[in-house]
């Protein structure tokens, strides 16, 4: 029986980390299903058609990397919104297991304080969190 896991990155290299302990894990026997997120801020509806799916891909390019060396299987989303929010929404409404990401995130405020977007989640996600440092 598989865990199915939420990995949310967003391309930082505490997100990098987030991945690799789940790789760790995997190989270590932890029979996972992967499903990676990537939530982009709001745009334009022009902006969307325009830059969505190519931002979303770039920014989950390295945690694709990193599972495909792994063999790990995994499946890929791409959401708009206030990350936390999609990123609880979607692992609510997937069935998730468990949610996996990193302390801190690629924003300005991140910086000083444990990212906004990890604040939110383990304080609004219905199922566990593990934060990566």
């Amino acid at each position: 029986m598989s865990i199915k896991v939420l990995l949310a990155v967003d391309g930082s290299e505490v997100s990098d980390r987030a991945c690799d302990r789940l790789v760790a894990l995997a190989r270590a026997g932890a029979p996972f299903e992967v499903t990676v997120i990537q939530v982009q801020p709001f745009m334009s509806i022009e902006a969307q058609a325009m830059h969505l799916q190519s931002y979303g891909e770039a920014a989950m390019a390295s945690a694709r990397k990193r599972l495909d060396a792994a063999g790990i299987p995994y499946q890929t989303h791409i959401a708009m919104g206030p990350a936390g929010v999609r990123i609880c929404e979607f692992a609510d409404a997937g069935g998730f297991e468990l949610v996996m990401l990193g302390t801190k995130g690629l924003g300005w405020v991140n910086t000083v304080l444990m990212g906004s977007v990890a604040k939110h989640v383990i304080e609004s996600s219905k199922v566990p969190v593990v934060l990566v440092r």
